[in-house]
């Protein structure tokens, strides 16, 4: 069995990481960074090209770079390219079917399974196609968590004993989510 890999499918950036040891560890991706910029481009000769590389070649080729689509998760948009339309739910997967990738040349092993985070607002629409983009990569969504609660479980705070009331900030790229726990 294959361990799970968490993933914080992010609006600008997304990472990967595992467990080992008990502790969270952030999986660089090929390109050495511990963030894969959240951008799918389709190049003109066909190539698909996610990440780094797709961010790279925006300014030449804007009109075929999709970026930001996490704020589409769970509605009815599309783009189309060359006659095709693709779902955010499509264009998600190929940022997890990236980051799957490099997170098995880390392991190793095949990635199977994740648990991938979503802001604390999303709604079930929302939640529900961020799972469809990670069977679309190919992946088994063991669960959708909170982002919120992903950086308090990050820092070990259900560790801490007794009752605690926890203030998260949660500053990423294209949202500012702040929750009480």
């Amino acid at each position: 069995m294959s361990r799970a890999v968490g993933i914080d499918l992010g609006t600008t950036n997304s990472v990967v990481s595992v467990l080992e040891g008990g502790e969270p560890t952030v999986i660089a991706n090929a390109e050495g960074a511990r963030t894969t910029p959240s951008i799918v481009a389709f190049a003109k000769n066909g190539e698909v090209l996610v990440g780094e590389v797709a961010k790279r070649q925006a300014v030449t080729n804007a009109d075929r770079t999709i970026r930001s689509v996490k704020r589409q998760m769970g509605t009815t948009w599309t783009v189309d390219i060359d006659g095709k339309k693709y779902t955010p739910q499509e264009i998600s997967a190929r940022v997890l079917q990236k980051l799957k990738r490099d997170a098995e040349a880390y392991l190793g092993e095949p990635v199977t399974e994740t648990v991938i985070t979503d802001p604390a607002y999303f709604n079930d629409a929302e939640r529900q196609a961020t799972k469809e983009a990670g069977e679309i990569a190919g992946l088994n969504v063991l669960r959708i968590i909170n982002e919120p609660t992903a950086a308090a479980l990050a820092y070990g705070l259900d560790k801490k004993k007794g009752d605690h009331t926890i203030l998260i900030f949660d500053l990423g790229g294209g949202t500012f989510d702040v929750s009480l726990l």
